[in-house]
């Protein structure tokens, strides 16, 4: 999986983070999920979506002559976070980016897909690869200009000692939505967050839906 990102970056102002707790939305996950956190990484590790039929169309399913959603579709905007019995909810918008072509159509976004925290635009991963959705929505449209939403359930590196953890900074997430020829997509968070960088701490879990869902 190629780790060099080209997608385009995302605004990290006239964002807000809340303090009132995870939303409904968060909080289902989070059931759902509450058994897999002690799943090993490997176990649980970067799962990439199918990709594309040959011919740029989604595969089978309900959505037959739509094509598959890209990296490059998307612009990745950080929104906010909540926190919760020590694990944080880290929100983004997947934005669709509007242009001539491929950008004037809509495409099927398929779930899971994969994501790390990276040090740097550019720069190398840290941490492990993300555990994936184990409860994905079914392949869903995303027309140009529309939205999907992007959610990080990631525990919180002050959970774990020091030398469990050895924490680095990290400017923000990698997203990819193809197993090969993928550059992902990136998106910040500002610069102000650290994530553990030895392996089996911390391993974040990763989830997209249809936006509102």
């Amino acid at each position: 999986m190629p780790t060099a990102p080209t997608g385009a970056g995302a605004r990290a102002t006239g964002t807000r983070d809340r303090a009132a707790g995870p939303s409904r939305r968060s909080l289902r996950r989070a059931g759902v999920l509450a058994a897999a956190v002690a799943v090993p990484a490997l176990a649980m590790g970067a799962y990439a979506p199918a990709p594309a039929a040959a011919d740029g169309a989604a595969a089978g399913g309900a959505h037959t002559g739509v094509r598959a959603c890209e990296s490059s579709d998307y612009k990745l905007i950080y929104e906010g976070r909540e926190a919760a019995a020590g694990t944080m909810y880290i929100r983004f918008s997947m934005a669709r980016i509007m242009g001539d072509g491929p950008g004037e159509e809509p495409c099927v976004q398929h779930t899971p897909v994969s994501m790390h925290w990276i040090d740097t635009l550019g720069g190398e991963r840290v941490g492990d690869w993300a555990r994936y959705d184990d409860d994905p929505p079914e392949p869903f449209v995303v027309e140009p200009g529309g939205v999907a939403d992007l959610t990080v359930r990631q525990p919180n590196p002050l959970n774990y000692p020091e030398e469990d953890c050895e924490p680095r900074p990290v400017a923000g997430i990698q997203v990819y939505l193809r197993f090969e020829d993928d550059d992902g997509v990136y998106g910040p968070t500002g610069g102000q967050d650290v994530m553990c960088s030895l392996p089996g701490a911390g391993v974040p879990t990763v989830f997209v839906e249809p936006s509102g869902a």
